[in-house]
């Protein structure tokens, strides 16, 4: 008795979770982004160049930007940063990391130690859902800030050193425009955007902050992750479902 009551909450528990994902399955949005980057003129021993070219609605004019940053300046040739953005439009699918953007460090060997910061990398990203009348249905402009530690490039170079070049540059991120993003399709489901660091070359991260070999050009993308945030009556129904295991095991118990 006690078997078929358990196999009983057993079915509710599987048909309550199977009635939420197809709830949320009902709802197909079809989304799309776009990602403008550069950076802001904030470091005074570099030097930027190629400008930022885009829609004037979503590059904004009060502050110049630029996809190249180098430094030292009276060092030739220069190491440098450039952001390549995916400017779209882009298809942006579900529950699977997308490359936004891709910062590459050219790290060209400088006989001056020497560190700066904070750079603001400024970003526009946008996620449009097309399913109907296509509406932006997330806009964000977040800022993130970076500052670099150019090494003096003689041995012995300060730990740590994780790519064992002679010596380890680095950059530190802050968190601030890698956050989550939730927002809401048109359908009015609930999505969350999620932001990373992937994909790195030349380079190692430890914590927030990036370890690039000298000599060498070393690059990382930032990723976004787009998923569904559950429905509450989704929630309700997996809640239902335990509670019947909990009933049928109690019910084992006392006999």
């Amino acid at each position: 008795m006690e078997i078929k009551t358990l196999r009983k909450a057993l079915a509710v528990g599987v048909l309550a979770i199977t009635s939420g994902y197809a709830t949320q399955a009902s709802a197909v949005p079809s989304f799309g982004f776009t990602e403008y980057g550069g950076f802001a003129v904030d470091v005074s021993v570099a030097t930027y160049s190629d400008p930022l070219v885009g829609p004037a609605s979503l590059i904004p004019a009060v502050t110049p930007l630029y996809e190249t940053m180098s430094w030292v300046n009276t060092a030739f040739p220069q190491s440098s940063l450039n952001l390549s953005t995916v400017t779209g439009p882009a298809p942006l699918p579900f529950s699977t990391w997308t490359t936004i953007s891709t910062l590459t460090h050219n790290n060209i060997v400088i006989p001056l130690a020497t560190n700066w910061g904070p750079q603001d990398i400024w970003g526009r990203f946008k996620i449009t859902d097309s399913d109907g009348a296509p509406t932006v249905r997330l806009d964000s402009d977040d800022a993130i800030t970076i500052s670099f530690v150019e090494t003096v490039n003689a041995t012995p170079c300060p730990a740590p050193n994780p790519n064992g070049s002679t010596c380890d540059d680095s950059f530190t991120f802050t968190a601030v425009g890698l956050s989550d993003l939730p927002f809401t399709a048109n359908d009015g489901s609930n999505w969350l955007a999620q932001f990373r660091l992937a994909n790195l070359v030349g380079a190692i991260q430890i914590g927030s902050t990036i370890y690039t070999a000298e000599a060498q050009s070393s690059h990382l993308d930032v990723q976004v992750l787009v998923s569904q945030i559950p429905e509450p009556a989704t929630l309700s129904l997996f809640g239902l479902g335990l509670l019947g295991l909990g009933l049928a095991r109690r019910r084992q118990l006392k006999g």
